[in-house]
């Protein structure tokens, strides 16, 4: 990758941000589409996929999505990575390895979004089920999840770019995750973030207490994903 598409990239104003408030608002309308069916606890149990019924219909279509998605290539770039195991797919299509401007490095987010989101659904959907809407729930769950999962794991371009920055200070940070943290936390663009979702919230009416505890959690997970990053750039 050229200097000048690195910096590109790595830009905060130019590139990272606009990406981040554009996957913003691909977040709420898959909650937003999630709170007009009940919780329909009976995808997230074994038992309703004929084929396949010691597995869930949540984990059965998101494995199906993501299989697509690795053929089609999208987990040959750094900034994604899948809730199932899907290395071994081959894709369908041919072209160069994309270059990345970050290091390599899993987060392992995926369990804890897929926990994280099916608290959320019954914290904000109404109880009960609806049998004519699995299919539908579970494809509003699988939009919902891999957006949220790209979104916190965005956190690694956000983290490079500021390595870049101040490289010496998180050397001398050391260990020290609080002084890691201080150095990455800008408060003043998670108020513009909380902004953005109660507009966000306001013109998909949907709750904002609901909406501001999914940005809240994504900025927390987020943040960790960008400490456990700039440890490893520092050799931690």
């Amino acid at each position: 990758m050229g200097l000048a598409d690195r910096h590109s990239a790595l830009d905060l104003d130019q590139s990272l941000r606009p990406g981040l408030d554009l996957l913003a608002n691909e977040i709420v309308i898959a909650l937003k589409k999630r709170t007009r069916f009940p919780q329909n606890a009976e995808i997230y149990r074994p038992g309703l996929v004929r084929t396949a019924s010691d597995r869930t219909l949540l984990d059965y279509e998101l494995e199906r999505m993501e299989v697509l998605h690795a053929e089609l290539g999208r987990y040959t770039f750094a900034s994604q990575e899948a809730f199932t195991e899907v290395s071994s797919v081959e894709p369908i299509i041919v072209r160069e390895q994309p270059p990345s401007p970050i290091a390599t490095m899993a987060s392992g987010a995926g369990a804890r979004v897929k926990a994280y989101y099916l608290g959320w659904v019954e914290r904000a959907c109404a109880a009960g089920s609806d049998s004519n809407t699995y299919g539908e729930t579970a494809t509003t769950d699988v939009e919902a999840l891999l957006c949220i999962l790209e979104r916190v794991n965005l956190g690694k371009f956000v983290a490079e770019s500021k390595f870049e920055e101040l490289g010496p200070r998180f050397r001398e940070a050391g260990d020290d995750v609080e002084a890691i943290r201080a150095l990455l936390v800008r408060k003043g663009r998670e108020a513009q973030v909380f902004d953005l979702a109660r507009r966000l919230a306001a013109h998909y009416e949907l709750d904002a207490d609901l909406v501001l505890d999914v940005f809240a959690w994504m900025i927390e997970t987020t943040v960790d994903i960008e400490i456990a990053y700039i440890r490893m750039r520092c050799g931690s």
